[in-house]
């Protein structure tokens, strides 16, 4: 049997063994920045979709809460403000979503007469055109807690019978 000395061996498997301790450990801190980063990234796309369906869920219900017929029977020249108690203000998780809108009056438009709409005949219609009022709705979505915020824009128009439609 051979032996040998203690006093020949060098400590190439020491060099080896932290070499490949130091190969794994900046392996390791990279991918827990990888991590880390996917994990932000995930978390502004969820916070952008849902300020994202905030607007558009403000601007359905503002559409069909009839605010644009009360805007139309106010003075035309003037913004309403649709009160918050009608709009959505919801908690979510890393915030509270709340949402604002206004309806406000842009210009008259001639509009062509639609069928299957009922409408008495005049000289504006017969001549295949009415006076409509166009309303801009618009309608904003914060996620409080976050800097995500969306704002989205909507038209109405609405027939004016021809005695209002001078402008």
């Amino acid at each position: 049997m051979r032996y040998v000395s203690r006093k020949k061996q060098q400590g190439v498997v020491l060099l080896w063994a932290l070499g490949i301790l130091l190969v794994l450990t900046i392996v390791s801190v990279s991918s827990v920045r990888v991590s880390s980063t996917n994990t932000m990234v995930s978390g502004n796309s969820l916070a952008t979709m849902l300020v994202y369906q905030g607007a558009e869920s403000t601007l359905s219900k503002v559409t069909n809460m009839n605010y644009v017929n009360e805007a139309a029977l106010t003075l035309p020249s003037k913004s309403k403000a649709v009160p918050a108690a009608d709009l959505p203000n919801e908690a979510v998780s890393g915030g509270s979503l709340s949402s604002t809108a206004t309806v406000s009056f842009t210009d008259y438009i001639a509009c062509s007469v639609s069928t299957g709409v009922a409408m008495s005949t005049n000289s504006t219609a017969s001549a295949g055109g009415v006076t409509c009022q166009l309303y801009k709705i618009e309608a904003e979505s914060r996620l409080k807690g976050t800097g995500a915020k969306k704002e989205h824009l909507s038209g109405v128009a609405i027939y004016v019978p021809p005695l209002n439609s001078a402008r």
